[in-house]
């Protein structure tokens, strides 16, 4: 059962308030016991009234009461009032000793380290100068017992809390570290929880960008040639038509293949497993992107030499949408200009090259202007390629045309990457 706000607060009081308490009723004590056998009160040198002392106690116990007195002022009262008992009593009463112990804890728990050590060591300085005048001149004890006496004292009322304090200052340090190693560590986490999705985001408007700009930039050209065409060629204006009805159908089912990647935890938990996973863009799917621009009336020439090999399943994604973004790109930017697509696998890796020529004056003009671009295909193509640790290298020809080409180095490196990533 939870306690409420109300009954926390009246414990913490009251835990507050226990030093004050023992030191009053060891006063109330005091008194009680010198009123009732006043032949043991009086068989001690130097005393006077019990009430009297019992009042010094008293005074003790106020000072420890919590309040919003500075620690340094209540502890030397509190020791003043001591030594004021140990001269009038010849040493041997020590019944103002809890109320300096308790003070002395308080001191090294509220006070900087080098001020608190000062005064403690003020404090034993003059209990044991009082004390050991005191005791010297009133007391019958030999001066060993005396010594030991005083040695006892200081180490009861100064040492002893003192040990206590600082090792529950350790303590309270360590948790506080302890509390915040956790924290960081909470921040860390949901930093790097943001961190994956952010990457998460980024990869789908990747995703969107590739599928949107390849076969919408494809829709368009086949639209404005069919447009072109349908006078003077109808049977080729609606091959076209068809074309762009294929690309439609492709373009929804790459966009909802993509928005169910979101959604495939949700299904998995409904559904009691994993669903089958869509294809992969691969190296195979190059002669396939090369066949639809060619039906979209861009010129494409494509060549792959050596032997093909598999790479990993990451390695052949970032080529697939390299080659799919740079026939894009030409559609958009380089009106009816030769685009030639290479593919070459080598002992030390693969070379995948995309080219085009400049748009020349006997281009076929069909292809709409290019619309404002984001900028998010190459930087796209660029970060597919880090992923895989592929190396990507574009920029324009000296010929006035442009070049992208991603080199592969090390194969079974690239699977194996692909491996770690996944």
């Amino acid at each position: 059962m939870r306690s409420s706000p109300r009954n926390s607060a009246v414990m913490v009081a009251l835990w507050s308030a226990t030093p004050s308490l023992l030191v009053l009723a060891g006063a109330a004590g005091f008194l009680a016991i010198g009123t009732w056998d006043r032949a043991l009160f009086a068989s001690v040198p130097g005393t006077g009234s019990p009430l009297v002392l019992a009042s010094l106690i008293a005074v003790q116990a106020l000072l420890l009461w919590p309040s919003r007195f500075r620690p340094l002022p209540v502890f030397a009262a509190i020791v003043g009032i001591d030594l004021a008992i140990l001269g009038t009593t010849a040493g041997e009463l020590g019944i103002g000793a809890l109320a300096v112990g308790i003070a002395s804890y308080r001191v090294v728990r509220q006070l900087p380290h080098r001020t608190a050590l000062i005064a403690l060591g003020v404090g034993a300085a003059a209990t044991t100068t009082v004390g050991g005048v005191a005791m010297l001149l009133g007391s019958r004890e030999a001066p060993l017992v005396l010594t030991a006496t005083l040695l006892l004292r200081i180490l009861l009322l100064y040492v002893l809390p003192a040990g206590i304090a600082d090792y529950v200052l350790g303590r309270e340090r360590l948790t506080d570290a302890l509390r915040e190693q956790a924290r960081m560590a909470e921040q860390r986490q949901a930093e790097r929880a943001r961190g994956e999705l952010r990457a998460e985001r980024t990869a789908l408007a990747r995703e969107l960008h590739d599928i949107a700009g390849h076969h919408l930039s494809g829709i368009i050209v086949s639209a404005q040639a069919a447009t072109t065409l349908t006078r003077s060629d109808p049977d080729r204006a609606r091959a076209m038509m068809q074309g762009i009805q294929d690309d439609a159908r492709t373009t929804l089912v790459d966009l909802r293949r993509t928005v169910g990647l979101l959604r495939s935890d949700d299904d998995d938990e409904r559904t009691g497993g994993p669903e089958r996973p869509s294809p992969t863009p691969n190296l195979e799917g190059i002669a396939t992107l090369v066949d639809a621009a060619r039906e979209r009336g861009q010129v494409v020439d494509f060549r792959v030499t050596g032997a093909p090999r598999p790479l990993g399943p990451l390695t052949e994604a970032a080529a697939y949408r390299m080659v799919q973004e740079s026939l894009a790109n030409a559609a958009r930017h380089a009106r009816g200009a030769q685009s030639d697509v290479s593919v070459r696998f080598g002992d030390d890796g693969v070379e995948i090259i995309v080219a085009n020529a400049p748009t020349g004056p006997g281009a076929d003009a069909v292809v709409p202007p290019a619309p404002a671009q984001t900028g998010y295909g190459l930087s796209g193509m660029a970060e597919r390629a880090e992923l895989v640790g592929a190396t990507l290298s574009t920029g324009p020809t000296s010929d006035g045309g442009w070049r992208n080409a991603l080199t592969i180095r090390g194969t079974g490196q690239s699977a194996n990457r692909d491996r770690e990533i996944s």
